[in-house]
């Protein structure tokens, strides 16, 4: 058996608003695009790919550098990434997104990433420019494609909801614990303590089981910052 340290902390690892910011044991991190949001509280930073209309410019990527640097609650670089079915044409996107990957290696920085029906593309750049910590929001794919993306060195997040697919179902149940996260940005209804709930059921573990398991990867993925977010553990775990 298992022995589990207690954690009192859920964490919504992405999310595009606050909503329990008078409940001490959520953390919510936000997803910010530059110049159309505002930061909140602990959050990432990038150009998703839905709008960026033409290259990042060196301006723009200043500004995200400066976050990155200077802001101790600016976590990661994300979300940023490919979109078959929105956005502009893929050449842009992939060039965008690859601007903000060449910056998330030079500073050290773990990456968000949006991806939807480019997986391949998606595994092909990792290969190329892959050298800090990645995770893929709101997976919802298959156990098949989920178990690819983590041998290629991948965290998923995801967000289970009541009537998912068996196919769904079968891919919470086997993320590992060391590479998994949960989140509401798919369904910004659901609380992040009802996803908690559903998730420990499918895979049959109990809430400080998984909130420790997620609180730990939460640890590591964001380990870059830890030297300016001192006794975080400590204070909140």
């Amino acid at each position: 058996m298992r022995t589990v340290t207690p954690c009192k902390m859920y964490i919504d690892f992405h999310t595009h608003r606050q909503r329990h910011q008078d409940e001490r044991d959520v953390i919510e991190i936000i997803s910010v695009h530059p110049g159309r949001h505002s930061a909140i509280g602990l959050y990432t930073a990038g150009y998703h790919p839905w709008w960026v209309d033409g290259n990042i410019d060196s301006e723009s990527l200043a500004v995200l550098e400066k976050n990155l640097i200077e802001d101790t609650h600016c976590l990661g670089v994300g979300e940023c990434g490919l979109d078959s079915l929105k956005g502009p044409d893929p050449e842009i996107q992939e060039k965008a997104f690859i601007l903000q990957l060449h910056l998330a290696n030079s500073l050290g920085a773990p990456v968000i990433i949006h991806c939807v029906r480019a997986f391949d593309r998606i595994l092909r750049l990792r290969k190329t420019y892959g050298k800090t910590d990645w995770v893929i929001h709101g997976f919802r794919r298959n156990r098949t494609l989920a178990a690819q993306l983590i041998d290629a060195g991948f965290y998923l997040s995801l967000s289970p909801f009541a009537g998912m697919p068996q196919t769904f179902t079968d891919m919470v149940k086997y993320c590992p614990d060391d590479r998994i996260f949960l989140e509401t940005d798919s369904d910004p209804d659901m609380d992040i303590k009802e996803v908690y709930s559903l998730a420990a059921q499918i895979r049959n573990v109990s809430h400080e089981t998984l909130k420790a398991d997620i609180f730990n990867n939460f640890q590591v993925f964001f380990k870059w910052k830890q030297a300016s977010l001192p006794g975080w553990k400590e204070q909140n775990c």
